[in-house]
């Protein structure tokens, strides 16, 4: 026989830890990378899956039918719950930076870094046209979430704000981009995958910039 101070006790902590790690693992969408063995999941569920069965197990005590039956649909929905919180979404690299940002309102200069494979070169955009085209020219770009991280670092932007707090970075690689930072009080952050085209590097590659070299 289970003390009851021991029973009651285990039915708060249990559903707890099992909350907390699925949250956890879930919002940092470390086993859903292409690297990670779907193996790892199943421990992760089974782990989870007995901290659930022992709290059904004492809060229903010899309801065994009750139990299996729970337990059952634990199983099942756990996957699901998993897809749902980690499934990539669709945007466009207008709508992943906030209005007054993407239209080019709040920033005050651009710098533009080569970086890794890339001689190195920069320069920095303080004409609002300049600034303006440089964001809505690729806002119709295609961005897939993803969290493979960049292959190649190809680019640094960096969008300067009056303050600063206000700074945003957006590394372009050849096919993905990662934006992070704040402006005006507003955080941005994501790393995203490019469908078709990538407009934003042929922007960079393809405008008449007076570049720095060396």
């Amino acid at each position: 026989m289970v003390d009851e101070r021991l029973r009651k006790t285990a039915l708060i902590v249990l559903p707890i830890m099992a909350a907390v790690t699925l949250i956890a693992v879930g919002a940092t969408g470390a086993y859903f990378k292409d690297d990670v063995n779907i193996g790892n999941v199943f421990v992760l569920i089974s782990i989870i899956g007995a901290a659930v069965f022992a709290f059904l197990s004492l809060l229903f005590r010899r309801k065994t039918g009750l139990v299996i039956g729970l337990m059952l649909a634990f199983l099942l929905a756990t996957p699901v719950v998993f897809y749902l919180i980690n499934k990539p979404t669709t945007t466009t690299f207008g709508e992943a930076l906030p209005n007054h940002i993407s239209s080019g309102q709040m920033i005050t200069e651009i710098q533009i870094y080569s970086e890794m494979g890339k001689p190195f070169k920069s320069v920095t955009l303080e004409s609002p046209e300049e600034m303006k085209s440089l964001l809505q020219i690729p806002s119709d770009m295609t961005l897939v979430t993803s969290d493979e991280g960049l292959s190649t670092h190809l680019y640094s932007i960096w969008l300067e704000g009056g303050s600063y707090e206000d700074e945003i970075q957006i590394v372009v690689g050849k096919d993905a981009v990662r934006i992070w930072g704040r402006m005006d009080g507003e955080g941005v952050g994501g790393e995203y995958k490019i469908e078709g085209e990538n407009t934003l590097l042929q922007v960079i590659e393809n405008g008449e910039f007076d570049w720095i070299k060396g």
